[in-house]
């Protein structure tokens, strides 16, 4: 009896054992209801979160997206501020272009070679006698019979579909408000007999920044200016104490310029003290009975003329017609007078750093580092 019942007690252990071994392999789980619904809740939390997950990066990455996209459109954008100078003058709004301008029309010859080395694609620019053009600007561009002349048809301008037109400030209620209405924009710049050479450095600082910011050729061009003042702190020693009267003429028309116009700011960099002192007028029509009142060191006269010989010739006809008059004034009588063809008559921009280079060599030839 004994035997029977220990071997039924084995039996049934080893029965329940296999049970128990098919029961976690088989196809169909050995787990109980509560079991189950365990198992279905991980698997639907699983689910949730999976989706969630998705639906989450998904959210933050057309997010990211947009947000690339706004910082992209905005570095397309170009964006030309004016300086302090052109500020004073009402000029504070900056100009905002969507992309780089494909088709630019300049009307002044002040940023014309700036945006050529910059790579800035002009369709138009000034015919001119104070700026040299080089020859590949010169073939591929229309040239605008701009100055002087009252009677410009703008109209042209417009039918070149310009994305950006530059012109001089004062057209601004005449050309500029026509270019405006066309839905053109347009940036205004400082220009014409009375650009300080100050003025020319931070219009192309501006223009710099827009067009070319960082690049090798914008710090190139900006290193011209560096190179070019050291010259002119070294004049400036040699030259300190000595006195000019800087004059525009066209027979029988004379001006004089201040230390605010073109030369008269090229000549005070120079170290030379202008006999004129008037901050508010960078050019005047001269005043004869008051200018014989001048004693200048040396004075320095600029014409229409493309040579200096060929200006000469002129003024020394004029100052023969009256010769007493103008011997009053000492330096044209023992003649330390310089003669200036038309391109020193205006700015032509970054131009005029060899337009002073060429004078501080002119007037070291003639009078030596005195």
């Amino acid at each position: 009896m004994k035997t029977r019942k220990v071997l039924g007690i084995l039996a049934l252990a080893l029965g329940v054992s296999v049970m128990s071994l098919f029961g976690g392999c088989g196809s169909k789980p050995a787990v109980d209801e509560n079991n189950s619904a365990v198992s279905q809740n991980v698997d639907e939390n699983s689910t949730e979160n999976e989706s969630g997950t998705e639906d989450s990066n998904s959210s933050e990455n057309t997010e990211n997206s947009d947000e690339n996209n706004e910082v992209e459109k905005a570095e397309e954008k170009i964006t030309i501020a004016y300086p302090e100078n052109m500020q004073e003058r009402g000029f504070e709004e900056a100009v905002v272009l969507e992309k780089m301008p494909v088709k630019v029309v300049s009307m002044s010859n002040l940023p014309v070679i700036t945006l050529d080395e910059l790579g800035v694609n002009m369709v138009a620019i000034p015919e001119s006698s104070v700026a040299n053009w080089s020859e590949d600007l010169d073939a591929k561009t229309t040239k605008l019979k701009v100055a002087m002349n009252s009677n410009f048809d703008i109209e042209k301008v417009i039918a070149l579909e310009p994305d950006l037109v530059i012109m001089n400030y004062s057209n601004k209620d005449d050309y500029g408000k026509i270019v405006e209405e066309a839905n053109v924009p347009v940036y205004y710049v400082d220009a014409g007999h009375t650009v300080s050479y100050d003025s020319i450095k931070k219009v192309t600082q501006e223009l710099i920044n827009a067009f070319g910011k960082d690049t090798e050729k914008g710090k190139e061009i900006m290193a011209k200016f560096d190179a070019t003042e050291k010259r002119l702190a070294k004049c400036k020693e040699t030259y300190a104490g000595k006195t000019v009267m800087v004059m525009l003429s066209s027979p029988p028309s004379h001006y004089v310029q201040t230390k605010n116009a073109t030369l008269g700011s090229m000549l005070d960099m120079i170290g030379f003290t202008n006999v004129v002192d008037n901050p508010r007028a960078p050019m005047l029509p001269m005043d004869m009975e008051k200018a014989i009142e001048y004693v200048p060191d040396y004075v320095f006269v600029v014409g229409a003329s493309k040579t200096s010989e060929e200006f000469e010739t002129i003024m020394a006809k004029a100052f023969a017609e009256n010769e007493e008059y103008w011997n009053s004034v000492d330096a044209i009588k023992d003649g330390n007078i310089i003669y200036l063809p038309v391109q020193y008559i205006a700015s032509s921009g970054i131009d005029d750093l060899d337009k002073i280079n060429d004078l501080i060599d002119l007037i070291e030839a003639k009078y030596g580092e005195k």
